[in-house]
C-alpha cells in the first residue's frame, strides 16, 4: 500500500487512504485521518449494528462489532505509532472489548448471569480506557520528527503545510 500524502487536502478522496487507514498496521497517520477514520467507522458501526439488531438479535450485533475491531485496531495503531507508542499499549483497550464481545456471541453478556459483574467491571474499564485514547490519540500532536514507524504525516517539509498534525 501507498502512503497517503496527507498534505493534500483532497487526500481522504482518494480509495487507497481508506484502505490504508484500515487494512494496514504499518505508517503513521495525523489526527486529521484518525479523525475521519473515526467519523467513518462510527457510522458504518452504528448502521451495521442497527441493521444486525433488527433483524438478527442481539448476538450479531457482537458479532459486527467484533468485525469492527481490526479496521479499529489498524486505525488506532497508525496513530499510536504517530505518538512514537507500539501498538501494544492498545491491548489496554481492545482486549476488554474482545472479551466483551466473545460473552456475548457466547451468550452470556447478560448483566444479571453469571458474569454480570465481571461485564459492568470491564464496561467500566473501556469506558476509561476509551476516554484515554480520544485524548491521546485524537488530540495530542503526534511526534514532529521521524520515529522508528517512519517520516511524520503532512511533514511541512515535503510541500505541505503540516494538515491535521
Amino acid at each position: 500500500m501507498t502512503r497517503p500524502d496527507w498534505t493534500d487536502r483532497e487526500v481522504l478522496l482518494e480509495p487507497a487512504t481508506w484502505a490504508h487507514l484500515f487494512l494496514s498496521f504499518e505508517g503513521r497517520i495525523p489526527r486529521r485521518g484518525f479523525w475521519a477514520g473515526v467519523a467513518v467507522l462510527n457510522l458504518f458501526g452504528y448502521i451495521a449494528s442497527r441493521l444486525a439488531s433488527d433483524f438478527l438479535g442481539q448476538a450479531a450485533v457482537a458479532v459486527v462489532a467484533l468485525a469492527f475491531l481490526y479496521p479499529a485496531l489498524a486505525l488506532a495503531a497508525k496513530r499510536s505509532h504517530d505518538r512514537g507508542r507500539s501498538e501494544a499499549w492498545l491491548l489496554v483497550f481492545f482486549v476488554p472489548v474482545l472479551a466483551i464481545g466473545l460473552a456475548q456471541v457466547a451468550g452470556l453478556g447478560d448483566p444479571v448471569g453469571p458474569l454480570g459483574t465481571l461485564l459492568f467491571l470491564l464496561g467500566l474499564w473501556v469506558i476509561a480506557a476509551l476516554i484515554l485514547l480520544a485524548v491521546d490519540l485524537g488530540l495530542l500532536a503526534g511526534e514532529p520528527v521521524a520515529n522508528r514507524y517512519g517520516e511524520p504525516p503532512g511533514q511541512p517539509g515535503e510541500g505541505g503545510r503540516g494538515i491535521g498534525r
